[in-house]
């Protein structure tokens, strides 16, 4: 066709696949435009590396000093045990605010909300309220809007609810993020159809001697205004507040040290103070703002903020009150910012041009992760802004794997002459392990499973059907098996008669090399149970197999001479799977497992450990175990258990008490291996082996 042109060269080479630039164009534009119209797809991950660089910048010391004016007065559990009724914790709280203000305390807030009690279990707080008033201080009561347990409506908890509001207030309502992280603040919050400042901000205003009712204003939307007196109390200057949630410059965790650190008193520490205080008439807490909250298992609310788990939330309200103080938010860098940042790696995938090789490009990637994680902590850091370099990141990281998988994908058409000819020799898991590495065929001790099949009464089988209908019947098997083996990705051995060996683990490692080995036994089975139906009848009560599945290590590589080489193991692995095929007829049951090959299986099915054994001639015992499998008893669950607890006692040398339950259950299911069980402990019950560990020497090979 015409247009067939514009996407391939005169070679046939599509463009995308000779060149980088159609798709890293490609990937950027896509990317750009899901930032601009959606977002950081990766926010979650934005965050979580900004929570990183916080937690670097606390551990090594560089992180900003809190305002010393915020003060913390821990309310703990050993303190409420000594306040046994409500009103010693009522008359408490109205000494803290009376010890806090004559300390100098110009705020006294608590982040507890006092709903229970009347009027009079009330009163020292409110006397302690009204006293501080005519002091020029303020006291801060916690309310929480939360939704009605009855209709769902907004429902305000508040302090004192038997009497009218005790003003000023702030709200302690903070939701985490979607990860459950306690990141953002918003300084006011909507209730009905007005706005109300939070705990941080009521500190603030109270602070400042700004009542929110009368000195903020709303002047655009999502902002709002007050004025207050400048730093150098000369002037009068406006302030504005976004409405939207910010990002908390978390300092330090609650139990921090250093200057990082807000200074905390417990309510014995605060006392202390106090006394102190009053003899010298000193004031350590002047122009203080002091924040009360109950601290300890099971007091007040906890969360994970950015830098730590299980922080009382008072820490949220302190440090949005510590950034209004200071000016200093952290500030999510703007979408077309991140957008730009996308857009310079088209710069960058110029460079991967003029690098050639895997390795170098894989370095070039890693170098410029390092390079965007130094640049997103120093931004972070020094300027306060969080840009979106782990979405940048993640673009680059798939613009390198994409390029690694076109070049990839380009050497792959140009071998596809050579694959051709070496299909000739190789398995087509053993051609492309060679053609993707050909040192891989050298010689080498591989962890390996193994699965061996074997066809029963073959000479049977070829007496009656003859040379024409015993190799049509091989060949259907094992056509069947050989499906089984490449569906999970397997090697074949050799097909050596009427045995068939397989294996995974080479040339290269696979790690659920046991899982893909079960996974084909049991796609096996199924397959040749959907042979049997097909046979010619004379031979169907003849057909049988047995399946075994091994575990170890072996030799794998080249072996044979010039003329004619064979890729294969060498080991008595081999000779250890064929031994326990062989002894699924000895049993009579259709599929054995190792205990190695067993254990290596990421998801262990129902079992029963049939024998523990000897062959001869060999010196390490095997623990050989029947699988479940499609065509398994119906009652195979309730078989393994009276087996394994016949076995047990078979092991532990009560070979009456095993006689016994192994003929109960061979006479009840008819189950061969406790038909041969009950024969075994019969005969050790006559003659009693000296020195008995549970394992059996078997004569036969």
């Amino acid at each position: 066709m015409a247009g067939d042109s514009v996407l391939t060269n005169p070679g046939g080479e599509q463009v995308w696949l000779r060149s980088p630039w159609p798709l890293l164009l490609a990937i950027c534009g896509l990317a750009v435009g899901w930032v601009l119209t959606a977002g950081s797809p990766a926010e979650t991950l934005e965050m979580r590396w900004f929570g990183q660089v916080l937690r670097w910048r606390y551990e090594h010391s560089w992180a900003p000093a809190v305002d010393p004016s915020i003060v913390h007065v821990d309310v703990t559990r050993q303190a409420l045990e000594n306040l046994p009724t409500l009103e010693l914790e009522y008359q408490n709280a109205a000494t803290l605010i009376r010890q806090a203000t004559e300390l100098g305390a110009r705020v006294v807030a608590f982040d507890v909300v006092f709903g229970r009690g009347d009027q009079a279990m009330a009163e020292p707080i409110l006397k302690e309220v009204e006293r501080a008033r005519t002091q020029s201080r303020s006291v801060v009561f916690a309310e929480a809007l939360l939704p009605s347990a009855e209709n769902a409506k907004e429902e305000r908890i508040r302090s004192f609810p038997f009497r009218e509001r005790v003003r000023p207030t702030g709200l302690i309502n903070v939701r985490a993020d979607s990860d459950g992280v306690l990141r953002r603040y918003e300084y006011a919050q909507r209730s009905g159809d007005k706005y109300e400042p939070s705990l941080g901000l009521a500190c603030y205003l109270a602070w400042r001697d700004v009542d929110w009712d009368k000195g903020v204003t709303f002047p655009r939307q999502g902002v709002l205004r007050w004025e207050e007196i400048s730093s150098d109390f000369t002037t009068i200057e406006p302030r504005e507040l976004t409405l939207a949630p910010v990002l908390l410059n978390y300092r330090s965790p609650w139990s921090g040290s250093g200057p990082a650190a807000f200074r905390h008193y417990n309510v014995a520490q605060l006392s202390e103070l106090y006394e102190t205080s009053r003899k010298s008439k000193a004031q350590p807490l002047t122009n203080a703002i002091v924040l009360v909250s109950y601290y300890g298992a099971g007091l007040g609310d906890v969360g994970t903020t950015t830098l730590a788990a299980n922080q009382p939330r008072a820490l949220l309200h302190s440090t949005a009150l510590n950034d209004l103080l200071q000016r200093n938010w952290l500030r999510r860098s703007a979408r077309w910012v991140d957008a730009v940042a996308i857009l310079s790696l088209i710069l960058f995938g110029a460079v991967t041009k003029l690098i050639r090789g895997t390795l170098a490009l894989l370095l070039f990637w890693i170098a410029l992760l390092a390079l965007a994680a130094v640049l997103s902590a120093l931004f972070i850091i020094k300027t306060g802004w969080v840009p979106g370099l782990v979405t940048t990141t993640l673009v680059w990281t798939f613009i390198t794997f994409v390029e690694l998988g076109r070049r990839q994908s380009y050497e792959f058409m140009q071998r596809l002459k050579l694959r051709a000819t070496m299909g000739l020799y190789f398995s087509p898991h053993i051609m492309e392990q060679v053609l993707k590495n050909p040192g891989s065929m050298e010689p080498q001790e591989a962890e390996l499973t193994l699965l061996l099949t074997d066809l029963r009464n073959s000479t049977a089988i070829a007496e009656t059907l003859g040379p024409n209908g015993t190799f049509q019947l091989l060949n259907q098997v094992f056509e069947t098996q050989t499906k089984a083996i490449m569906a999970e990705d397997g090697s074949m051995e050799h097909f050596l008669g009427d045995q068939f060996l397989s294996y995974w683990g080479a040339p290269n490692p696979q790690p659920d090399a046991a899982d893909r080995a079960f996974r084909a036994a049991l796609s096996l089975i199924s397959g040749m149970e959907e042979v049997r139906p097909k046979l010619d009848p004379r031979v169907k009560t003849l057909f049988g197999y047995g399946v075994a599945l091994h575990s170890g290590t072996a030799l794998i590589g080249n072996k044979g001479s010039a003329q004619r080489l064979d890729y294969g193991l060498v080991g008595d692995l081999i000779n250890s799977a064929a031994r326990v095929e062989s002894l699924t007829k000895h049993y009579g049951v259709l599929f054995l497992i190792t205990r190695e090959a067993y254990a290596k299986l990421s998801t262990p099915t129902l079992t029963r450990l049939v024998d523990k054994v000897l062959a001869k001639g060999k010196t390490h015992p095997l623990e050989l175990l029947e699988v479940r499998h499609p065509f398994s008893p119906d009652r195979f669950e309730e078989i393994a258990e009276r087996y394994n607890a016949a076995f047990a006692d078979y092991e532990r040398g009560k070979f009456v008490e095993a006689e016994r339950k192994f003929a109960a259950l061979n006479d009840d299911a008819q189950d061969k291996p406790s038909a041969l069980m009950t024969e075994r402990c019969r005969e050790l019950k006559a003659n009693p082996p000296n020195d008995w560990i549970g394992i059996f020497e078997l004569k036969m090979k």
